[in-house]
């Protein structure tokens, strides 16, 4: 016995597909196909009295001998599986069975040709910056010792600078990424001046509240449920505030202190495909390379919680995915932590940066427990209704919460 499967027109159906594309909600695609029991010699053996076994939730009429209309509905599970039973026999018996292959695929609102930023990542597009004070006023409402500030952390984290034997120091990629996210979202009233929103946005990764957000995704680090994180706005609101923060270092490795001054890239996730339980890849945009946004790919492990963008970072358990949403940038108006980090870097002494960022993480991570359960329930932790859903698409089942931003992006 062999069943075959095709649209109601006749055409062969080789693929069902769960998709908000073109529309803007989630849609079956067909959302209905037509089901036929292929004998094949042995019509003697079954009899008429026949079932479809489907997924839960999915309906099936008759439509004719041996055949029926099926109806997919709720979020995609994998594998999907079809099956004819027979009930002509005292006990049910499977007569028929085969995988239908589905496609799960969704997009953002951000489309990389139309809200791409007019720069690069590169200073011979965006030119040499250095900050401001008018920068860093406009990027935070309070900070300890401001001017000493502005001189250390907050200068070494943002701006472009060529340096005398020409290496070039420093970056843009989280004020370009998530100034680009933010206008394409609607976030920003102010639409002009954009090269100092970028300026803003970048420097509010040491904000309190950037930094609060993204320290259980640093302590718990998941890419698997940064990828799902993502989905799940895609499917509860159609629309996604996420950046992916990339190659930040997982806290046990010896050497994590001097990677999270290193190390960390950020990049807008604006589509998604996935195939199967274990596999997905997300389509990013990446302000180091604008005009490639179809071809630059985060490719997710979700069996073994790995991900991997290569040649940036090629995952060996060693770096996380990090996806703070944008209200963490934009409502993020107060430097305690990072202007005291800054302090005791004077203390301490450059010699002693390690230990100074070590201090940071202790200090933000007694505020965010002190802080307590409200704000970690509202960062989203594993534990989230949304989450649990989530793994009726993608087989994971593992729990954990999720880890954290880099110190500074680079």
């Amino acid at each position: 016995m062999n069943l075959e499967f095709s649209t109601v027109d006749g055409a062969p159906l080789d693929v069902l597909r769960y998709t908000n594309m073109p529309h803007g909600s989630f849609r079956w695609v067909p959302d209905r196909f037509r089901v036929r029991i292929e004998s094949r010699g042995l019509d003697d053996v079954i009899d008429a009295a026949l079932q479809l076994a489907l997924p839960s939730g999915w309906r099936a009429l008759p439509d004719g001998e041996r055949a029926w209309i099926v109806f997919p509905a709720g979020r995609p599970i994998f594998p999907v599986v079809v099956r004819a039973i027979s009930l002509a026999s005292p006990r049910p018996r499977l007569v028929a069975e085969r995988v239908l292959p589905v496609m799960f695929c969704g997009r953002n609102r951000f489309d990389p040709p139309r809200d791409r930023l007019p720069w690069a990542n590169r200073i011979d597009e965006l030119g040499p910056v250095e900050p401001e004070p008018r920068h860093l006023r406009a990027t935070f409402r309070f900070a300890l010792a401001p001017k000493t500030f502005f001189r250390g952390l907050y200068r070494d984290v943002v701006g472009l600078r060529r340096l005398p034997d020409g290496s070039v120091q420093g970056g843009l990629c989280t004020g370009l990424s998530r100034v680009a996210l933010a206008c394409a979202l609607g976030r920003l009233r102010e639409q002009e001046a954009l090269r100092d929103l970028v300026l803003v946005l970048h420097g509010r990764q040491l904000s309190d509240r950037a930094l609060l957000a993204g320290l259980p995704w640093f302590l718990f680090p998941s890419p698997r449920r940064a990828y799902q994180a993502f989905v799940e706005d895609l499917l509860e609101q159609g629309w996604s505030e996420r950046c992916f923060d990339l190659n930040v270092p997982r806290p046990w490795r010896r050497d994590v202190i001097r990677a999270l001054l290193g190390q960390g890239h950020t990049v807008v996730p604006y589509a998604f495909c996935q195939r199967d339980a274990d596999h997905a890849r997300v389509w990013v945009y990446d302000p180091n390379l604008p005009d490639q946004a179809d071809a630059t790919v985060v490719t997710f492990d979700l069996r073994h919680d790995r991900y991997a963008y290569p040649p940036l970072a090629v995952d060996e358990r060693r770096t996380t995915v990090v996806a703070v949403p944008l209200a963490a940038y934009l409502r993020g108006n107060t430097a305690v932590l990072a202007s005291l980090g800054n302090l005791l870097l004077l203390w301490f002494g450059n010699r002693r940066r390690g230990t100074t960022l070590a201090v940071l993480l202790a200090l933000a991570g007694s505020l965010a427990w002190l802080l307590g359960r409200r704000v970690s329930g509202r960062i989203g932790s594993g534990r989230s209704r949304g989450t649990r859903r989530q793994r009726r698409f993608t087989g994971a089942s593992r729990s954990a919460a999720t880890g954290a931003a880099s110190a500074s992006r680079r």
